[in-house]
């Protein structure tokens, strides 16, 4: 199984995976719990703090991911629950919040990143999205350093853009405005309605 977590900073997320990897471990399950982006081939953190082309910043991500998809895959394949904190549907919300002013909107934003995407893709069986109030979340991270990605009007767009996803594609969908607790409570009731222990 293949599970990705997705949501604009401070959505709680990486405390989710870290919660759900407890959980499948307490049931038997061996579970890799991996991140976007890697430090695979080189480390993409580092160059995104740069100020690069949103088309660059696109493909990079883009060809970090076709590494990591291979050990995904080398995971999945002996067995392993993978819990993936951040994966394609955050290349789509971040870069598409920039990428809809050149393409003249959402779908078309959209589109473009798929289409690059999908020669290579390995789609998750379950992509749970935490949605969060940008002041909420900035709120959460305020001792964090800022970062280009953190500006309230920018996250203000990536949530925009990860709303219009949530009509394409399958979201399990956390409200994560008021607390931990209370989305991990909405996640595990929907888990055990679709079965899942």
């Amino acid at each position: 199984m293949f599970i990705t977590l997705e949501g604009i900073d401070g959505s709680g997320k990486t405390s989710i995976a870290s919660m759900l990897k407890e959980k499948f471990e307490k049931s038997g399950k061996n579970v890799y719990l991996t991140e976007e982006p890697t430090q695979i081939i080189f480390d993409v953190k580092s160059i995104m703090e740069k100020e690069l082309d949103i088309y660059t910043r696109i493909f990079i991500f883009m060809a970090d991911r076709v590494e990591h998809i291979k050990i995904i895959k080398e995971k999945l394949s002996s067995g392993y629950v993978v819990i993936c904190d951040r994966y394609v549907d955050s290349t789509f919300a971040y870069q598409g919040a920039v990428l809809k002013n050149f393409l003249n909107g959402y779908e078309n934003a959209y589109q473009y990143m798929n289409n690059i995407y999908r020669p290579f893709s390995l789609e998750p069986d379950i992509i749970i999205y935490l949605d969060v109030d940008p002041k909420i979340g900035l709120g959460r991270i305020k001792s964090r350093k800022r970062e280009y990605f953190e500006k309230i009007e920018y996250l203000r767009e990536v949530r925009n853009f990860y709303i219009h996803l949530s009509k394409i594609r399958n979201y399990i969908y956390i409200d994560s405005n008021s607390s931990l607790e209370d989305a991990w409570k909405q996640l595990t009731q929907k888990l055990i309605n679709l079965d899942i222990p």
